[in-house]
C-alpha cells in the first residue's frame, strides 16, 4: 500500500521506491495569484481524505535558456505561478526524529526549481538515513519585485513560510523539527545567507551548508526601484500592486528578461534580487556575519575551484583579449587592486597549471570578487564566534564540451543528491567509480554535518574546522585532501579592500 502521513491541513499519500517513501508537491502555503499574487504567503488550504503526493508540482514562471536545459536545472515538467509547494523524502513516515536536511535551490533569484530530478532526495535520504525536503518559492519579479504596495522579499519570506511548515510538520515524516540544516547552492545559498541575516529566521534551522554564494548579491531599495523603472516602462503600467495584478505572468516573464538582457550589468539575469529593506532583512549578510548579528550556529562554507568558468564559452566571456581585460579592472574593480589584479591572477592560474589567457583571467578574478572571498570572509567572522566552522573548495572538473568549463559553477549539485545519473548529468558531471566515490563522500559530509555539526567521517577522515590563522579548506576532487589557505596570493589582493 502506497505510504501515507498526516500534516495539520489533510492526510497526503505518497510512493515508495528504493527503500524510500517520497512525498511529492505538498502545498505549504496557498495558491499565490489572483489577488494573493505580491502578498505574503498566507496558510495553505485544507482538504479532506487522502491527498495524492506522487508528482512534482509546477515550477515557477521563468524563462530558461538552452543550456540551463541542458543541464536540467529548470523546471522538468510545467510551470505555474501556483506553485508554493515542497517535497519530502524519507525512510519512513513513522515516529522517528531523524536529522532534517531542507534544499533551498539556486537559478539567480529568476529561475530554478525543486521539481527536477537534479534534487531528487532519495539516495541522500536512503544513505543518511535522514529526512530530505526541496522547496520552490517565487522568482523574479514575484518574488523579488520591490514596487509600491508590494512587501518586500517575497521569495524569502516564501523560504521561511516552507521552514514554519517542516518546523510543524516534518515529525509526521519521520524528521526532528528540531534538528533541521539548511544546504543550498547559488541563489538558494545566498538566499540561505540571507536568512542567516533575518531575525524573523531565527531558531527556524540549527545548521547550514552554503554552497557557492554571492553573499553580497543583495541590493538596496533605491536601486531596486531603479530597477522596477526599467521594467514599468517596459511593460507599460504604474509599478503597483493593483496594476501588476493585471498582467499575464506569462508577459510579467518576457519583459523581465528583457530588461535583464538590456541593462548590462543585469546580463546575467540577475535584475530582481533581495532587497536590504530595513525590517525583514535589516541589513547585508556580509555586515551581519562581521558584526556579530547573524546567525552563529555550526556552518560549512565554500565554493567550486572556477565558478565563473560556467560562463567561459559565453562570447561576451571568450571575446576577452589583453586590452578589453585592462579596460574592464580599470572600470570595473575595486581602485586599491585594479592595477595588480590581472598580473596576480596570470601569476596565479600559471601556479596551478592552468591557462593564463584573458577569458580565464576575466573569470578567474570575477569568481574570487562574487564569490570565494566573500565567503572566505564569513568563514573568518564565524569562526570567531563558533568552532563547528568549516570550508571547502569542490575542485572536481567537468568533461563537457572538452573541459573548456572546468571546475565551474553549479557542479557540485549532483555530487550533493548522488543524481550523477539525472538527464544531462552524466555530460556535464561525468560518470564511473571515482564520481560516484566523491559523491558518496560529499553526501556522507553533508549527512554528518547535519547529525552533530562536525562533516568528518571514517571515510573522509577528520575535516579540521576552519580559523584565520591557516585557513584549512578541504579540496574535494578525485583525491580530497586537507589544504592550507588555497588561492593565498589572489586572496591576500582583497585584504585592500574594505568590507
Amino acid at each position: 500500500m502506497a505510504p501515507g502521513a498526516a500534516t495539520s491541513r489533510g492526510r497526503v499519500r505518497g510512493t515508495t521506491r528504493g527503500g524510500v517513501e517520497a512525498f511529492l508537491g505538498i502545498p505549504y502555503a496557498a495558491a499565490p495569484v489572483g489577488e494573493r499574487r505580491f502578498r505574503s504567503p498566507e496558510p495553505a488550504e485544507p482538504w479532506s481524505g487522502d491527498r495524492p503526493a506522487g508528482e512534482f508540482s509546477a515550477g515557477p514562471p521563468q524563462a530558461v535558456d538552452a543550456f540551463v536545459e541542458l543541464l536540467g536545472l529548470g523546471p522538468s515538467g510545467p510551470m505555474d505561478e501556483d506553485c508554493l509547494y515542497l517535497n519530502v523524502w524519507t525512510p519512513a513516515a513513522d515516529g522517528g526524529r531523524r536529522p532534517v536536511l531542507v534544499w533551498v535551490h539556486g537559478g539567480a533569484f529568476a529561475g530554478g526549481t525543486a521539481c527536477t530530478p537534479v534534487y531528487d532526495g532519495r539516495r541522500l535520504a536512503r544513505r543518511g538515513e535522514v529526512v530530505v525536503v526541496t522547496l520552490n518559492y517565487r522568482v523574479g519579479l514575484l518574488g523579488f519585485g520591490c514596487f509600491e504596495s508590494v512587501p518586500p522579499n517575497l521569495g524569502l519570506q516564501d523560504q521561511m513560510a516552507a521552514l514554519r511548515w517542516v518546523r510543524e510538520e516534518i515529525a509526521g515524516f519521520g524528521g526532528d523539527p528540531d534538528n533541521v540544516t539548511l544546504f543550498g547552492e547559488s541563489a538558494g545559498a545566498g538566499s540561505i545567507a540571507a536568512l542567516c541575516a533575518m531575525p524573523g529566521a531565527r531558531g527556524l534551522f540549527r545548521r547550514a551548508i552554503v554552497q557557492s554564494a554571492a553573499p553580497d548579491g543583495m541590493i538596496e531599495p533605491a536601486e531596486a526601484e531603479r530597477r522596477a523603472r526599467l521594467l514599468q516602462a517596459r511593460l507599460g503600467c504604474e509599478p503597483r500592486a493593483e496594476a501588476l495584478r493585471e498582467l499575464p505572468v506569462e508577459r510579467i516573464v518576457s519583459a523581465q528578461t528583457a530588461c535583464a538582457a538590456e541593462d548590462g550589468p543585469f546580463s546575467s539575469n540577475m535584475l530582481f534580487l533581495p532587497v536590504i529593506d530595513g525590517d525583514l532583512l535589516p541589513r547585508r549578510p556580509l555586515h551581519a556575519f562581521r558584526d556579530g548579528h547573524a546567525f552563529d550556529g555550526p556552518l560549512v562554507i565554500g565554493t567550486t575551484a572556477g565558478e565563473m568558468g560556467l560562463y567561459a564559452r559565453e562570447p561576451a566571456v571568450s571575446a576577452f583579449d589583453p586590452e578589453l581585460l585592462e579596460r574592464y579592472a580599470r572600470s570595473a574593480l575595486p581602485p586599491e587592486i585594479a592595477r595588480d589584479a590581472v598580473e596576480t591572477y596570470a601569476r596565479e592560474l600559471r601556479g596551478e597549471g592552468l591557462a593564463a589567457d584573458a577569458p580565464a583571467i576575466f573569470c578567474a578574478i570575477e569568481s574570487d570578487r562574487i564569490l570565494r572571498v566573500p565567503s572566505i570572509r564569513i568563514a573568518a567572522w564565524q569562526s570567531e564566534r563558533q568552532p563547528q566552522t568549516y570550508m571547502y573548495r569542490f575542485a572536481w572538473r567537468s568533461p563537457i564540451f572538452g573541459g573548456a568549463l572546468g571546475s565551474c559553477h553549479a557542479l557540485d549539485l549532483p555530487f550533493t543528491f548522488g543524481t550523477l545519473d539525472a538527464p544531462g548529468m552524466r555530460e556535464f558531471a561525468g560518470h564511473g567509480e571515482p564520481a560516484r566515490r566523491l559523491a558518496g563522500l560529499l553526501m556522507d559530509a553533508w549527512v554528518a554535518f547535519a547529525r552533530s555539526g562536525e562533516p568528518s567521517h571514517a571515510e573522509l577522515g577528520r575535516w579540521p574546522a576552519y580559523e584565520s590563522g591557516r585557513r584549512l579548506t578541504l579540496e574535494l576532487g578525485p583525491d580530497p585532501e586537507i589544504l592550507g589557505a588555497p588561492g593565498e596570493t589572489a586572496r591576500s589582493l582583497w585584504e585592500r579592500v574594505p568590507d
